[in-house]
């Protein structure tokens, strides 16, 4: 760990004194995710944005494994076919995956092997926000949102007809990428129509092929928009369909599958208005039917998991010369069930409801943001009946520009998270865990009271940020082992409970799983993100640059010990060049070994990946088409994710190489 910190401070020392060549700034990002949009430098949240270059960059397999080349991100990693992001060491029900700024009501959080069906093949751009944002989008952001965005709707009026095609070839798994979008416009009238799609073979790993590791993903949406001067409002409707490969339980045999159905309908708007105060009205509400069964290796379809049900949002901005606010509005109601030998919850309905404030004063040197949110959470299940929690969360900051181009920022936040159904409810095997799950129907709210302090600089040719956090929470949800264990015996028809798997009593045909509890207990959760980016001189045409990221998180039990899957740290190097026709890149990722472990866990090793990409765009910068050629872990290195529950079974991908052809008109 120690070679670690000390590389990334070298890297730090050699980049910012790059400074000195620098030029004029950069446009600002702006962050649509935050509750008051504006710059991404900004932000009193560590935020990131990816925009269509970026995403093509670090695509890589599902949604999480895509984002854990961002710094204080890392993914659960489950396979070819799942993976969800882990933000600051909090995942699950934790952070919330976003569509075009609503949730993606799916089953992703209920178990690692399924699927974010916000997938980022075909996305305009994704924002990050790292750290609580429960007061725009509930406790169950405590840990952070991923908000994928894309042009399902359209936000700009479109001349006549333009559009975009994507299609890429990865050599370790043959795997064939595809995403077309069209859009055609008349007039203040938008329509777009897109799709996208992945195959996969099972990929090679430095240690062998990755058992039926394979994927096979198709996306259709349409939409259409009324874009005018005073804002828009469309309507669009998506499907989603997922299939991909488990690994066996055993490797001789024959490993099970899953396949993923979801239709999503949605209505977005934004208005300029003048009531009151208000100068600004926007809108979601989405609909949701997804459904995915899991097939045994045989074949025969095994558990069937659904999740139906709306989520809608209602904002009011308004602007002035310091103060700058939004009042909202966030509503949801989600029926899921499990039917199935492996179901391990019984049918539970959601229903969460929210109001927030937020408020931002600001005087041009200095100036203060504050915000409270109200909501309240009804479960319903149908065996052990209904439990209901009101929650109350609120911030308040303070921000400085001590000089051009710098900001700093400290925030204090309460958040209120309630209970999942599955935290409260499961009572069953869960065969993608390897273990017997027993929730607690007396969860109380989880309550973090944590601060963030922020340092940023943005110039243009340098880039600087260090973001450093301490969350303490109280009566943090965690799954660890009980110290007994389940058997059943498919032979005898029988099951049980043991206090151990030595126990006389525990048929010997009969399979045995440690059985694992959802309970309360305080913790602490402390780290932070640097990262700079720095252009460094131009020469014959070629700008050149380099980077350094670093990001790494603490977590321990107040009363002892650490919970369970914490991303261990993560270093990266990287150099860059660009002329008009050719960009360039070469890194190091470096991640660290971790044996800060709960008392159930194993050390995992760390390992170094050597990266490359390369972007020819033959009409030159910008371009309408580009081609390029990316190259991962060149040098084949065995690489295992600790916040895996798949560490030990299966290992990350080895060298590959990925070809991509990006087009547009």
């Amino acid at each position: 760990m120690t070679h670690t910190i000390v590389r990334g401070l070298v890297a730090l020392s050699v980049l910012l004194p790059a400074a000195a060549l620098a030029q004029e700034s950069d446009e600002a990002e702006i962050v649509v995710t935050a509750p008051l949009e504006g710059s991404r430098i900004e932000s009193l949240q560590g935020a990131e944005v990816l925009n269509r270059d970026d995403i093509l960059a670090q695509l890589n397999g599902g949604l999480g494994d895509t984002l854990d080349a961002t710094p204080g991100i890392s993914t659960t990693f489950f396979g070819a076919g799942a993976s969800r992001p882990i933000i600051r060491g909090l995942g699950e029900d934790r952070v919330r995956v976003l569509q075009n700024g609503i949730g993606a009501i799916d089953a992703s959080t209920a178990s690692p092997d399924h699927a974010v069906t916000s997938d980022g093949l075909d996305a305009e751009r994704i924002e990050v926000l790292r750290g609580s944002a429960a007061l725009a989008y509930g406790g169950n952001a405590i840990g952070g949102v991923v908000n994928v965005i894309d042009q399902s709707i359209p936000t700009r009026t479109i001349d006549g007809a333009e559009g975009d095609l994507l299609a890429a070839y990865s050599s370790i798994d043959s795997g064939l990428q595809g995403a077309p979008n069209v859009g055609f416009g008349a007039g203040d009238f938008s329509v777009r129509v897109s799709a996208s799609t992945r195959e996969t073979d099972p990929y090679e790993t430095p240690v062998g092929e990755a058992l039926n590791q394979w994927t096979s993903l198709r996306t259709f949406g349409a939409g259409a928009s009324l874009v005018r001067d005073w804002g828009f409002a469309g309507v669009a409707i998506k499907t989603t369909q997922d299939e991909y490969g488990l690994l066996p339980e055993d490797p001789p045999e024959p490993g099970g599958h899953i396949e993923l159905e979801q239709t999503r309908i949605e209505t977005r708007g934004d208005f300029r208005i003048d009531i009151g105060p208000f100068d600004r009205l926007d809108y979601g509400l989405q609909h949701s039917d997804y459904e995915h069964t899991e097939f045994e290796g045989d074949g025969a379809a095994g558990t069937v998991f659904t999740s139906e049900g709306f989520e809608g949002r209602l904002e009011a901005h308004h602007g002035g010369d310091q103060i700058d606010g939004a009042i909202g509005l966030q509503f949801s109601d989600v029926d899921f069930a499990a039917e199935g030998d492996e179901a391990f919850i019984t049918a539970t309905s959601t229903q969460d409801i929210g109001f927030f404030a937020v408020e931002r004063y600001d005087v041009g040197a200095w100036g203060l943001e504050g915000g409270v949110r109200l909501e309240r959470r009804e479960i319903d299940n149908e065996s052990f009946g209904a439990r209901a929690f009101d929650n109350v969360s609120a911030s308040a900051g303070v921000f400085m520009r001590p000089a051009q181009n710098w900001f700093l920022g400290v925030t204090l936040a309460r958040t209120e998270r309630a209970p999942t159904a599955i935290e409260l409810f499961s009572d069953g095997p869960h065969l993608a865990t390897a273990n017997y799950e027993v929730g607690d129907p007396g969860l109380g709210q989880e309550t973090a009271l944590s601060i963030e302090g922020s340092l940023r600089y943005d110039s243009g040719p340098l880039r600087f940020e260090l973001n450093l956090y301490h969350i303490d929470f109280e009566d943090y949800v965690a799954l660890v082992e009980r110290g007994d264990v389940f058997w059943l015996d498919e032979v005898s028809d029988t099951s049980g409970f043991a206090p151990d798997a030595s126990d006389p009593g525990i048929p010997g045909t009969a399979d045995v799983l440690p059985v694992f509890a959802f309970t309360q207990q305080d913790a602490t959760f402390t780290g932070g993100e640097a990262f700079v980016v720095a252009r460094l001189f131009e020469a014959n045409g070629v700008t050149y640059s380099a980077d350094a990221a670093y990001d790494l998180v603490r977590a321990e039990f107040d009363g002892g010990g650490h919970p369970p899957r914490i991303p261990p740290s993560a270093l990266t190097l990287g150099v860059a060049a660009e002329s008009e026709h050719w960009t360039g890149r070469l890194e190091m990722v470096d991640t660290a070994r971790q044996n800060r472990l709960a008392t159930f866990e194993t050390p995992t090793d760390g390992y170094s990946f050597i990266n490359a990409g390369l972007t020819f765009r033959p009409a030159g910068a910008p371009s309408s088409w580009s081609l390029r050629l990316d190259a991962r872990n060149l040098t084949d290195e065995e690489g295992r994710v600790h916040s895996s529950f798949l560490k030990d079974e299966i290992a990350l991908p080895g060298r590959n190489f990925r070809f991509t052809v990006l087009t547009s008109f």
